[in-house]
């Protein structure tokens, strides 16, 4: 009998051991299918914010294939008209190429014309430059300039406007040169500053350089026999470009009336050639 109660009891113990590993078993097992069903969810979210993402540029994919469907047809439409320009540019091209062609040789003609030109200014340039030396002479933009302060020329009186004896010498020198290129044209530029005119024998500073301008121009002519039909005289006044030191001014120009007839001449020529 108590054989059978020891065993009974055994038994029963052993039992509720398996049913509470069971149990545990079971719990860890529920467990687990939670966390799962937990890590489930958050995969599902994330896929289904991936498809909204990817809707979203399947539209914007949709719409773009849609312009550019329109797009093509549009170029599609307008490709005979391109065509029909684009014969029509290459036909513009060819005029505008052969207006350039025109153009060129025009340009070359006026570029050997101007050579030329510059070479017999730079040769008159080097003959004024060696018969007067100094710097008082340059050259600008294809024009001689010979600047003669106004003591040189008329002495200290700043309202005088009769050449003075000393500075003849350097006119002859001038003249000498010019009659040498009877071709250049001659302006003298009047350029005075005196104060304190008395406005009877001299009216202005105008009126003052203008006849300074003249006296010299009447010394090249009856002194030194320069051409008077090449040669203009030419008040400036205070208002000259020398600063105040006041200066007179020879301007040595190529004549353009005959330079541009030698340019219309070399044309003509040429397009006969």
């Amino acid at each position: 009998m108590k054989k059978q109660i020891l065993f009974a009891t055994v038994l029963l113990i052993s039992t509720l051991s398996v049913t509470a590993q069971k149990k545990k078993d079971l719990l860890d097992e529920i467990n687990k299918l939670r966390q799962e069903l937990k890590t489930t969810k958050a995969e599902l979210n994330d896929s289904r914010k991936k498809e909204k993402a990817t809707l979203t540029q399947v539209a914007t994919m949709e719409t773009q294939v849609k312009d550019l469907k329109e797009t093509n047809a549009s170029l599609l439409s307008n490709m005979s008209n391109f065509t029909e320009l684009s014969n029509q540019k290459a036909e513009n091209l060819k005029k505008s190429q052969d207006i350039i062609k025109e153009k060129d040789k025009q340009l070359l003609t006026i570029d050997k014309a101007l050579t030329g030109k510059d070479s017999t200014n730079l040769a008159v340039f080097s003959a004024f430059k060696n018969a007067l030396g100094g710097d008082n002479i340059k050259i600008k933009g294809g024009t001689i300039y010979i600047i003669l302060p106004n003591t040189t020329l008329f002495g200290d009186n700043d309202k005088s406007f009769k050449v003075s004896d000393k500075a003849k010498p350097m006119l002859s020198k001038i003249a000498t040169t010019l009659n040498a290129n009877s071709k250049l044209h001659i302006k003298v530029e009047g350029n005075s500053n005196a104060l304190k005119l008395d406005g009877k024998t001299l009216l202005d500073n105008w009126d003052l350089s203008a006849r300074q301008a003249a006296s010299v121009v009447r010394i090249l002519q009856n002194d030194y026999k320069v051409d008077p039909k090449r040669m203009e005289a030419l008040g400036k006044s205070e208002y000259a470009t020398e600063g105040i030191e006041t200066a007179t001014r020879i301007i040595i120009d190529p004549k353009f009336d005959e330079f541009y007839g030698l340019i219309k001449d070399s044309m003509k020529s040429d397009s006969k050639g």
